[in-house]
């Protein structure tokens, strides 16, 4: 009896060390991704670590292998997985239930943060203090992430088993450092060596003296693990008789996601610049023209104004706020759009026929019609 305990135990010891290794190897593969996103969409790097390691069980789960689908995320009707873009089917709650595919891991992280971002069931979450793992682990469940009842509880055990919370303090380019502090591990400590943070401008141009300038240049190496950053400082001195070198500045395009924001009446929207279209703005957010035209009651190739309004996903029955006066200019799209209210309730609530617009002064009901 005694040997067969000490086999059992043994067995056990040795089931609880390869999972931790998992565990341990695919958080060294993926901090930095939940670092990135962690300060683009603001979702804790903890916990986008945890489900990570939660739903793949260490990045050997079916779909992680398969479809690069790490956080379970579920095609639940053709406007989230149209029939054009990949999927897997899989069983999880039911039998071949349709997941989404990605062509990488990185993709998964992305869509893992928009998930959160865009859908109007996770907007609480955004009011927590981002470094309280515990209360986004409840939260999550709360929202109906997973139907597991023991959600919350799992991915706390794996933050505080990892010290996954020290990610949540941290810049991108001491992700190396603390995994090496973390795990001990000696390619992590010569990434740390050699990495530093990306900054967003690539030239930086300051003057020294009237005879000189300092042209600061931060270039870019890649490698299939991490980007480096590598500063360049080159100072050019021009005599009296010299014209002063023509200077390029470039700098890097803002990061799309960042446009993003969120109308009072919960839903997602950019504010459309000089230019664009919807194909433009369909193809950088991942959406199609029709979709963008349907959300936004416009035709399907209307031309866009800059500082219109372009929402991503449905207006709702009913605004943002009780009333509003009209200004002159206003017309009843606008003021549809600036409130997020479907154009069609707008002229219900106001006794108005479609195509008549509102005098200045008119107060304009959102919420009910016109008592």
């Amino acid at each position: 009896m005694r040997i067969f305990l000490f086999f059992f135990s043994l067995l056990t010891s040795m089931t609880i060390y390869a999972q931790e290794s998992r565990d341990i190897t695919y958080i060294r593969k993926h901090a930095l991704y939940a670092v990135q996103e962690m300060h683009l969409y603001k979702v804790p790097a903890s916990i986008t670590l945890a489900q990570g390691l939660l739903e793949t069980g260490g990045g050997q789960s079916r779909l992680a292998e398969h479809a690069n689908n790490h956080f379970g995320i579920k095609c639940k009707s053709e406007n989230e997985c149209p029939s054009h873009k990949p999927r897997i089917y899989h069983d999880d709650d039911a039998r071949g239930e349709c997941f989404r595919s990605y062509k990488n891991v990185q993709e998964s992280y992305r869509d893992h943060s928009e998930f959160l971002a865009l859908r109007p069931y996770y907007k609480a979450l955004f009011h927590l203090d981002m470094k309280d793992y515990k209360a986004w682990a409840h939260g999550l469940k709360k929202a109906g992430y997973a139907t597991d009842p023991s959600y919350a509880n799992k991915l706390i055990s794996r933050i505080e088993k990892y010290n996954l919370d020290q990610f949540d303090h941290i810049s991108e380019d001491e992700v190396y450092a603390k995994l090496y502090l973390l795990y001990s591990n000696e390619q992590d400590k010569h990434l740390a060596r050699n990495s530093s943070k990306i900054i967003s401008e690539t030239k930086r141009v300051t003057e020294r003296t009237p005879n000189q300038t300092t042209i600061s240049r931060t270039v870019i190496k890649e490698d299939k693990n991490v980007q480096f950053e590598e500063k360049q400082t080159t100072t050019i001195t021009k005599t009296s008789n010299e014209t002063r070198p023509s200077i390029t500045i470039e700098t890097r395009k803002k990061n799309p996601q960042l446009r993003i924001k969120r109308h009072p009446n919960n839903i997602a929207y950019v504010v459309a610049e000089a230019g664009e279209t919807l194909g433009t703005l369909g193809k950088l957010y991942k959406k199609t023209p029709s979709e963008l035209a349907k959300y936004n009651e416009i035709k399907l190739g209307s031309k866009i104004k800059e500082g219109q309004i372009i929402f991503f996903d449905k207006k709702k029955p009913k605004g943002s706020q009780s009333t509003y006066r009209a200004n002159a200019g206003d017309d009843m799209y606008t003021i549809s759009q600036k409130f997020g209210i479907k154009i069609s309730n707008l002229y219900k609530y106001n006794n108005m026929n479609p195509g008549d617009q509102p005098k200045q002064g008119q107060n304009i009901y959102l919420r009910s019609k016109k008592g």
